[in-house]
């Protein structure tokens, strides 16, 4: 890890830390603006006159006056043009965050003399600055002429209000890993990265998992890996409770992008004696999960819910391990065991040769688990799930789900 000396100012010199862990050292999260300051151009005499330097001056005061040797900032401590560099900051970075003694919040669009809320502030749209808000122990946000706001006590009510983040977890860290893989992803679903890609490889620390960076590969790919990855160390059903405004006839039962988790803030992992699961695995015909479920006649529901893209018969209603945390859960179905609000997924049959292998048709729809379950006619076999495969339709939904929203400031 690679910080900055700051008591070699103006120089600016840096220090390798093996274990950063056990270095006292603070950090900048910030957003990147037009003239950046990167490792290569620090030293460039002509570097002095761009507003990244200034910034960057100006933290390493900051951090002087609070009593700090070093300073780490992603816009010059990583070397970006090292590829086995770059990838090892960006799966280390939420542990270095979490290891920082304080993180100094600069809202360059932000000043104490003319603004009264914080909620305009770009900070709060961007993928990176979300791991830094939930990782870091301490923080201290500042005005665009580095004047205090406040600090994460302080602000924390704003801040949840602003990023619909409870304020449980962004008051306690430690919590964050206990929220719903489904919290997780709506936190992150209003945001937005320069890089489609980095929508996702932002997510990694938010979930504790590694993986390698594709750059070019796109965000639906990154997404679909990152899924794979949280599979692996996770039983949390939330994973497939999210939706979209408009879906093709048929898509896979994993999430195409970070925004079709948008109202998916509240749901949270329900433990069911009458669900039976064992570990997932994904194979080339798709999700191989143990499955139960009950089976529904097509023409028993509403076509408001889905369509179908053949003429198949029979639905499966599959309900997940997952509810919305409302007190609606404590109104339960002619079954104590069944929340009122599980949340189930509607899968058709894929004609071909095989007759395990489904399709979803509904991306999530409380309102079928509701009016359809009926825990007396549960079925249990192994299926298969088809995986998403990106079409320009389910690309096309996809970004009217994420544009239709316009709520990323409210």
């Amino acid at each position: 890890m690679r910080l900055l000396n700051i008591r070699t100012l103006p120089l600016l010199d840096f220090v390798d830390v093996l274990c950063p862990e056990e270095a006292k050292y603070a950090i900048l999260s910030h957003t990147w603006g037009t003239e950046e300051v990167t490792l290569e151009d620090l030293h460039k005499p002509e570097s002095k006159q761009l507003q990244g330097y200034k910034k960057i001056e100006r933290c390493c005061v900051q951090a002087d006056h609070d009593g700090y040797d070093y300073l780490w900032i992603d816009t010059c401590c990583i070397d970006k043009k090292s590829s086995a560099e770059l990838s090892e900051a960006i799966n280390s970075m939420y542990n270095w965050y979490y290891w920082a003694d304080v993180c100094y919040v600069y809202l360059s669009d932000f000043s104490l003399d003319t603004d009264r809320i914080l909620s305009g502030c770009r900070w709060f749209t961007r993928g990176w600055t979300l791991q830094e808000l939930l990782a870091s122990k301490g923080i201290r946000c500042y005005d665009q002429h580095w004047r205090y706001v406040g600090d994460k006590g302080d602000l924390a009510a704003p801040f949840s209000t602003v990023t619909r983040i409870e304020e449980e977890y962004i008051k306690h860290r430690e919590s964050v890993h206990t929220a719903s893989v489904a919290a997780r992803m709506s936190w992150a679903s209003r945001r937005h990265t320069s890089r489609p890609e980095d929508e996702v490889y932002c997510l990694m620390g938010l979930f504790n998992v590694n993986m390698p960076l594709l750059y070019g590969e796109g965000s639906f790919k990154a997404f679909q890996r990152l899924q794979h990855e949280i599979l692996k160390i996770s039983e949390d059903e939330s994973l497939f409770a999210w939706s979209l405004d408009y879906s093709p006839p048929q898509i896979g039962v994993l999430a195409p992008h970070p925004s079709v988790f948008r109202e998916c803030g509240d749901i949270e992992p329900v433990e069911d004696p009458r669900i039976r699961r064992m570990p997932y695995s994904i194979t080339n015909r798709g999700l191989y999960i143990d499955a139960t479920y009950q089976t529904i006649p097509i023409d028993e529901i509403s076509d408001s819910f889905f369509r179908v893209g053949h003429g198949t018969s029979e639905c499966l209603l599959l309900p997940l391990k997952c509810a919305r945390k409302a007190p609606q859960n404590n109104l339960l179905t002619e079954s104590p065991d069944i929340p009122r609000k599980l949340i189930a997924i509607i899968l058709v049959p894929v004609p071909g040769h095989y007759d395990d292998i489904f399709a979803r048709c509904l991306a999530n729809e409380v309102m079928v688990c509701e009016r359809y379950f009926q825990p007396k006619k549960l079925w249990h076999n192994n299926i298969f799930i088809q995986l998403p495969v990106d079409t320009a339709e389910l690309s096309a939904a996809v970004e009217n789900s994420r544009y239709s929203h316009r709520d990323i400031l409210c």
